[in-house]
């Protein structure tokens, strides 16, 4: 949108993407990651040959800084640990945020039975598979941002909505069939699973796990099931990467392709029909008329 409704001011204008990894998107695969980097490097198509020749030779809007991580940000520029400088005029913070002083203060009070596993939660609560807090006996559950699952059956996972909706709707499974999460050790000095109320009706979709496990006494462990990943790249084309079923090769599609499973998804995840024919609504308008940008 910039060159196209400002095209006189864009010789004044570079962006510059940096990143400490030495590639992007890291969560899908170097063949979408390859895609992304292309993408964040396309050339701006300049229609107007007046602006055109405004322009430096060799112009480039976007360039992308790998292998970057920022030391200090002042009023003026932004230090790199590499050594470079860059001066500035506009600062987007987009990296994860810290944790939480309430975070930080649970695993603190914890102690041992949360700094043994700092290497791997790295910031975050450690749980085990049934989400219960290492240390706390059961007494604290944690799930989500601030909680790092430890040898669990998809190991650590990431900090995405899609993990916390699982474990939202796993644990209030567990609550609601009354399940034990009161940590207990067994004789052999292992910590048992959550215990269920043997009174409780067992369902046909609980009956199955059971048969793996051979027990109707103790839940099974959280296990996060990958329904796929999503990214919009900008000029009607994205990244999909989608899981059609566990352990099961990827469904992977970028630009034209990709943009259209990430809209199907996109819709797909309203809450209502206002909801979709509203969004649908704004993508035809903005088709059609361009975005709606306020200009002095």
């Amino acid at each position: 949108d910039g060159p196209k409704y400002y095209p006189k001011l864009l010789k004044y204008v570079r962006i510059k993407i940096i990143e400490a990894s030495s590639t992007v998107l890291a969560p899908f695969t170097s063949e979408l990651q390859e895609e992304a980097i292309a993408q964040m490097k396309r050339q701006v198509q300049i229609k107007d040959e007046e602006v055109r020749r405004l322009l430096p030779a060799r112009f480039e809007l976007v360039e992308l800084l790998l292998d970057s991580s920022v030391k200090e940000v002042t009023d003026k520029k932004i230090y790199l640990n590499n050594g470079n400088e860059l001066p500035y005029g506009l600062s987007v913070w987009a990296a994860g945020n810290g944790p939480l002083p309430l975070t930080l203060d649970i695993i603190d009070r914890l102690g041992e039975d949360q700094a043994k596993h700092k290497d791997i939660a790295r910031g975050r609560i450690a749980t085990d598979p049934w989400m219960r807090v290492e240390g706390s006996q059961g007494s604290i559950i944690s799930y989500g941002d601030c909680s790092c699952i430890i040898d669990g059956p998809s190991g650590p996972l990431p900090a995405t909505a899609q993990v916390a909706a699982q474990q939202g709707e796993y644990l209030a499974y567990l609550m609601n069939k009354e399940y034990d999460l009161s940590s207990v050790i067994s004789q052999e000095g292992l910590q048992l699973p959550p215990t269920r109320n043997l009174e409780s009706e067992i369902t046909w979709s609980e009956r199955i796990p059971m048969l793996v496990t051979r027990s109707e006494e103790y839940a099974k462990p959280f296990q996060f099931l990958n329904l796929g990943i999503l990214a919009y790249t900008g000029g009607n084309s994205a990244l999909a990467q989608i899981s059609p079923a566990p352990n099961a090769p990827p469904i992977k599609g970028s630009g034209k392709v990709g943009n259209a499973l990430w809209r199907s998804v996109y819709l797909s995840k309203q809450v209502s029909v206002r909801n979709r024919v509203l969004v649908v609504n704004d993508w035809i308008k903005r088709q059609v008329f361009g975005r709606d940008i306020t200009r002095a």
